[in-house]
């Protein structure tokens, strides 16, 4: 293949990097409001429902949470590929060190990984809260046998 084809190829995976960081940053955002609304929505209506529904619903801003954690940690291997692939690339037809993954800007960043560690113990921290969530709830609402009695039914 061309090195203008790998050049066209780099352009449209640096596009796509951002894209998906751009994507990360916003599912975070609506995976605590969704949380937080869904939370809030459960306190102020858990009541209304039937005995074994309510029990469930305890668990649902845990499922919210769970799902939007694997899809952001489906979207930050997507991007750690095309970052692979673009080094190789960068090595392959650049200037060595001096691409946008080679730069010794981008590789101080990703030894220290920082934000990405925090934003990874956020999501994670979330997962703690509403699985902490559903445990109060379900503590507090119902009694002991009416706990097994439910779990049983699941």
């Amino acid at each position: 293949m061309s090195e203008a084809f790998h050049i066209a190829e780099y352009t449209k995976l640096k596009e796509e990097i951002l894209l998906k960081m751009k994507q990360v940053d916003d599912s975070f955002r609506f995976m605590l409001i969704a949380v937080a609304a869904t939370m809030t929505w459960v306190v102020s209506n858990y009541k209304t429902f039937n005995d074994g529904l309510y029990l469930i619903l305890f668990f649902v801003p845990l499922f919210i949470s769970v799902s939007f954690t694997l899809y952001i940690i489906g979207l930050n291997k997507s991007v750690l590929w095309r970052t692979a692939y673009i080094r190789e690339l960068e090595r392959r037809y650049g200037d060595e060190g001096h691409g946008w993954e080679s730069s010794p800007q981008h590789q101080r960043f990703a030894i220290k990984r920082t934000s990405y560690a925090t934003a990874r113990g956020l999501i994670y921290s979330l997962n703690v809260i509403a699985l902490l969530f559903a445990s109060y709830m379900l503590i507090q609402n119902t009694t002991v046998v009416e706990q097994v009695r439910a779990l049983a039914g699941l």
